[in-house]
């Protein structure tokens, strides 16, 4: 539960992993640096795991990382590095409202986090539960390259344009980024950044802060008199002024804006099919977004000398959100639209894809916790105790993967058609052999260290053959 007037405190934390596909790539190290709110260091964790035998790493990502002590089986296993992180992550706190800090982690660190904690069975959710918030950086430093570009130095190559990339904006204000791309680097990186944020452009800051809980979101969209969205797409600006109009009464973490650059009495004369026409993305009349992921947001009063970035007059865009508002059909209209023709997509085929398949059951959640509590051997028999398919599958690969000496014949026969299925067929995941071709491929022109990391790989990946 959220501690009602409890000062908050800032979690800052990255990952560095096997590749880029959220499902099926493993992270291998995580850095986390504890703060108040002041953000003054109160502990760091820097954490790190030997490859899981069924991932098959990206030579990409290793050349970017340099990460290869996962691949000589010294460092904790997966299972232990999850269970010491999120120990650490509820300690941390004590009594506070935590805010996690991710860059660009709405869509790739906190997703990785999600599946890979339920992967352990340990419950997924924890950087937006009892109290705690969540806010990505890309989000915020795309407000101030839009709205506060004085107050930064913007990480600009060509006229008009704005890098994304944590180390260009670390760079261009003079923050050491020498040790980038290792998880608790990026982690300081992040720390500096966010200092710079609130000291020049506390406007920013506090717009992040609010929008770093969907309730929050949902505030800054229906603020007066309308919201100015800064996003940085392909290094290039694209600002609106828009205004709540709609959500989604099934998933309500889906909202519908309007883009105030349009005028909305046109939208009145619209049938349902044209309407539902102009609910899409970046370029229609109405956008949809999710209130409970950073959003690069905030409300037109904070923004000094808005007119500079309005397209039309101020009072226009006044007037046309004071429409949208009072407009309740309208708002109606949308929100059924949005309900009713939500995408369905299919079941998910892989265990991996499944973490949003639904919520443990109460005896499933009561029977995780006691395999955690008991030795491995013990754990072992509890396999057929799970009601739910997913945590019996993903309880057997725990146990065969770190105690197979414990597991049953059956259990280890499956498990072996599992890794047979990982590393030889193709699916959706990083195969054996186009590892193996990427890295060979790679290294026909690496020298030095580059070379020393594709050599490292070859290796690992020639002894899974």
């Amino acid at each position: 539960m959220s501690q009602l007037n409890a000062d908050p405190c800032y979690i800052f934390t990255d990952t560095e992993t096997t590749g880029l596909d959220i499902n099926f790539s493993q992270i291998i190290q995580v850095g986390s640096i504890l703060t108040d709110e002041n953000f003054t260091t109160e502990a760091t964790q820097d954490i790190g795991s030997n490859l899981l035998p069924w991932v098959v790493p990206s030579p990409e990502a290793f050349l970017v990382h340099k990460k290869i002590d996962c691949l000589k089986g010294q460092l904790q296993s997966h299972y232990e590095m999850m269970i010491e992180l999120r120990k650490a992550w509820l300690e941390w706190p004590k009594g506070r409202n935590s805010v996690f800090i991710t860059y660009n982690g709405h869509r790739f660190d906190e997703e990785l986090f999600r599946r890979q904690f339920y992967w352990c069975l340990l419950p997924s959710y924890i950087t937006n539960t009892s109290g705690a918030t969540r806010l990505d950086m890309m989000s915020t430093l795309q407000l101030v390259a839009n709205f506060f570009p004085k107050s930064l130095q913007l990480p600009s190559f060509e006229p008009g344009e704005v890098s994304m990339k944590l180390t260009d904006w670390s760079e261009a204000n003079n923050i050491e980024a020498s040790n980038a791309h290792d998880a608790l680097a990026d982690c300081y990186l992040m720390l500096e950044l966010a200092k710079l944020v609130e000291s020049n452009a506390p406007q920013v800051w506090r717009a992040s802060l609010q929008g770093a809980s969907k309730f929050g979101n949902l505030n800054i969209l229906q603020s007066e008199p309308f919201a100015m969205m800064g996003e940085i797409i392909r290094r290039k600006s694209f600002t609106y002024p828009v205004t709540f109009c709609g959500q989604n009464r099934k998933m309500n973490n889906e909202v519908a804006v309007a883009d105030l650059y349009f005028d909305p009495d046109e939208l009145n004369d619209l049938t349902d099919t044209e309407l539902l026409e102009q609910i899409g993305n970046s370029g229609s009349a109405i956008r949809k977004v999710k209130i409970n992921k950073s959003m690069p947001v905030m409300s037109a009063n904070s923004i000094p000398e808005i007119n500079k970035y309005l397209d039309i007059p101020f009072e226009q865009l006044e007037e046309r959100a004071r429409k949208i508002k009072n407009n309740t059909n309208l708002q109606t209209r949308v929100s059924e639209l949005l309900t009713n023709n939500q995408v369905n997509y299919p079941p998910p085929k892989y265990v991996e894809q499944s973490v949003y398949a639904g919520f443990a059951s109460e005896a499933d959640q009561l029977w995780m916790e006691r395999f955690h509590s008991l030795p491995w051997d013990e754990r072992a028999k509890l396999l057929d105790g799970f009601e739910d398919s997913r945590y019996k599958e993903l309880a057997e690969r725990l146990i065969c993967s770190n105690v197979p000496e414990h597991a049953s014949p059956e259990a280890m026969g499956r498990y072996s058609n599992f890794m047979n299925q990982r590393l030889h067929d193709k699916g959706p995941w990083l195969s054996l052999e186009k590892g193996l071709e990427k890295t060979n491929k790679l290294l026909l022109e690496a020298t030095d260290e580059k070379k020393l990391i594709l050599e490292a790989l070859e290796d690992n990946l020639t002894k899974k053959n």
